[in-house]
């Protein structure tokens, strides 16, 4: 028994290593491809050799191709866009959960279901919508219809139902209205389960195509659209300048979930336990 456990413990540990080889080996080669030498071969690449001819590549993709006020513009949007999910998805959770109100169970019904539906299929109305409302071409008009995210509200459907009940009512019956039990109570008690959206969402927002690509023109540059111009055979620059926008554009995500990982992993496996 104790030689099967030491070869399952043996297996997962292999399974996690060629999972991790897997994920990070295109940033890898992202990074060797940019800080190497313009002689060299990028098919043959391995190892970084001249960082920096790297730094003058990153210097030159800000430069001509705008990564830089690409990345300004996407972090913005996506900031306003995460900030207004986590309102929207706490304060639904909030009231599904704790509150009866008429046609409940229709709207969380339309709240699964929705979830399940591809965005093509309503991107016409909600292009028009925001067309019609002024706000194409705009950080508002990216950021408004991505606020609304079915996911978001049953992930965090999960952590308010793990909150101890007693505690609402005695708020309530101590006289505490229902936003002063949302803001002092609730969204405390959520702090994991709000850090867990927000990572997820971040990463989701940040790397949405469609949407900016049909609702942008000009004024703003969201990342997505900027690396999938160069990426196109009409779009003349040096490969290694497109290899290190590329590795500008996947910096912001990286960075965020590693820094908050360990929050993630907590939130996930809070969410998934069913008292």
């Amino acid at each position: 028994m104790r030689r099967l456990k030491k070869k399952e413990k043996m297996l997962w540990i292999a399974l996690c290593g060629i999972w991790g080889v897997v994920c990070l080996f295109p940033i890898w080669v992202l990074f060797c491809g940019t800080f190497s030498a313009d002689s060299e071969n990028l098919v043959n690449v391995v190892f970084p050799s001249s960082f920096s001819n790297g730094i003058s590549k990153i210097a030159e993709a800000i430069r001509t191709v705008n990564i830089g006020t690409a990345t300004v513009d996407t972090l913005i949007y996506t900031g306003f866009t995460v900030l207004g999910i986590l309102i929207i998805s706490s304060l639904a959770a909030y009231e599904f959960t704790f509150y009866e109100f008429p046609g409940k169970k229709f709207f969380f019904g339309l709240v699964m279901v929705s979830m399940m539906l591809p965005q093509i299929l309503y991107i016409i109305p909600l292009y028009r919508m925001v067309y019609n409302m002024g706000l194409a071409d705009t950080l508002l008009g990216i950021s408004l219809p991505l606020m609304v995210s079915p996911f978001s509200i049953f992930i965090m459907m999960q952590f308010v139902e793990n909150l101890p009940v007693d505690l609402i009512e005695s708020a309530r019956i101590d006289g505490a209205g229902h936003f002063t039990i949302y803001l002092r109570i609730v969204l405390p008690l959520m702090r994991n389960g709000l850090l867990t959206v927000a990572v997820l969402m971040f990463m989701k927002v940040w790397g949405q195509y469609l949407w900016p690509s049909l609702i942008t023109a000009s004024k703003i540059r969201p990342i997505s659209v900027v690396i999938a111009n160069i990426l196109s055979p009409h779009y003349w620059v040096d490969s290694r300048v497109k290899i290190a926008a590329m590795l500008i554009a996947t910096l912001p995500p990286l960075l965020i979930y590693v820094f908050f990982q360990r929050h993630v992993i907590e939130g996930v496996t809070a969410s998934g336990v069913k008292g």
